[in-house]
């Protein structure tokens, strides 16, 4: 039986094949250029994704790009202004198949980067003798040598937090791509907005209803992709935010996709690799109904019926939606998994209370800081000025 392709999909084809050898003849001359900046004594730096510790080491990822100076971003900073930050962000100037040196203190490893100046080296825990990983480029003598901070886990720790970034901790609107890439474009980290009470709820849940801090870890999936990743940074420190590792997607054009991979690949990816990083930690998924969490969320219960504990949706769509996704929420009603939507972070507190995994007193404090949040925008609108997390 013969089969015929359709005039559009034979015409995306094509367009697809066509971009992918433009992309190719810009990727030539872009590695070119990195070669020869490298050459001429150009200073790089390594941005680091990744230091976090796991059952039998540490586990570093990152990417080598030349180095930059980033202004401080100011609240009253024009659209502007804030619109051609990112561009520059954007325009990653990576330093491809760089050689990384790495070490925590012990023996050091050498690791060449990948064609799109990516790294990732696992350091076992019999070399892990400090807490900051020490990177090295030793083929660029103008480049300096850095440390970044591991991100730990307490031995006292009891549950594993993995969480959606975009319409879960920030106010983003991705499932209205205009108003998305707006937000995203002409804001910066001082302008992004939170929603009230995310930051004492992820502190709870970072150190847990004990009163001994189980720094419990915590890892972040989003499809933004790693451009974005020093913004992120910043964000989450302004509005002090627990940090953790960021399993974040690297854009561009390839014969089976455009620009990104499958967001569900991708999460799906990321939650099996950090299940196994933290293996026998009960786990709480955390996301959003705009887009595709609950169905990638309820997929991982069904594939670990034995490690999934509780998915928490915050609804950001509406009754519709919620109805629409009532047939997916039953494949797991008959399971131990707790599933649930919530409106509010202080929602989300009370749930986690009952499940048990944060305290009374932790819970009243995202009250008030939802209370508190909630009052700070309205002074915000009131006075025209953009929101930030109160300290």
């Amino acid at each position: 039986m013969s089969s015929s392709r359709s005039p559009s999909s034979s015409k995306q084809n094509y367009l697809r094949l066509l971009a992918i050898q433009v992309e190719k003849i810009y990727d030539t001359f872009h590695r070119f250029l990195a070669w020869a900046t490298g050459r001429l004594g150009k200073p790089m730096s390594a941005e680091i994704y990744h230091a976090a510790q796991m059952s039998g080491g540490v586990m570093v990822k990152g990417r080598v790009l030349l180095s930059r100076k980033w202004r401080d971003p100011l609240e009253e900073d024009h659209p502007v202004v804030n619109f051609f930050q990112m561009l520059k962000r954007w325009a990653t100037p990576e330093r491809p198949n760089s050689l990384v040196r790495i070490s925590l203190g012990g023996k050091e490893y050498d690791v060449r980067a990948d064609k799109e100046a990516y790294f990732e080296q696992f350091i076992p825990k019999e070399e892990c003798l400090s807490e900051e990983v020490f990177i090295e480029l030793p083929e660029s003598e103008v480049s300096k040598p850095s440390s970044h901070s591991v991100f730990t886990v307490g031995a006292d720790s009891t549950r594993l937090i993995i969480s959606d970034i975009d319409d879960t901790v920030l106010v983003t609107h991705a499932a209205k791509t205009l108003r998305m890439i707006a937000t995203t474009l002409f804001g910066n980290a001082l302008t992004r907005q939170l929603f009230p009470g995310s930051s004492e709820l992820y502190q709870s849940l970072r150190h847990g209803k004990t009163e001994n801090d189980e720094e419990n870890p915590i890892t972040y999936v989003t499809s933004s992709p790693f451009n974005l990743h020093s913004l992120l940074v910043l964000i989450f420190d302004e509005n002090r935010l627990p940090t953790g590792p960021f399993f974040m997607t690297d854009w561009g054009l390839d014969v089976d996709k455009w620009f990104k991979r499958s967001h569900s690949a991708h999460k799906k990816e990321a939650i099996r690799t950090t299940l196994d990083w933290y293996p026998e930690k009960p786990a709480i998924l955390i996301g959003d109904s705009g887009q595709h969490d609950t169905m990638i969320y309820i997929d991982m219960a069904l594939e670990f019926p034995d490690r999934i504990d509780t998915i928490l949706i915050r609804d950001v769509s509406g009754e519709e939606r919620r109805e629409e996704l009532q047939s997916k929420i039953q494949l797991i009603q008959d399971s131990d998994v707790m599933f649930s939507f919530f409106e509010s972070s202080y929602e989300a507190a009370e749930i986690l209370t009952q499940r048990g995994w944060i305290s009374d007193e932790q819970r009243r404090k995202v009250q008030a800081a939802v209370k508190e949040s909630e009052k700070s925008i309205l002074e915000t609108l009131t006075h025209a000025k953009p929101h930030r997390n109160p300290h």
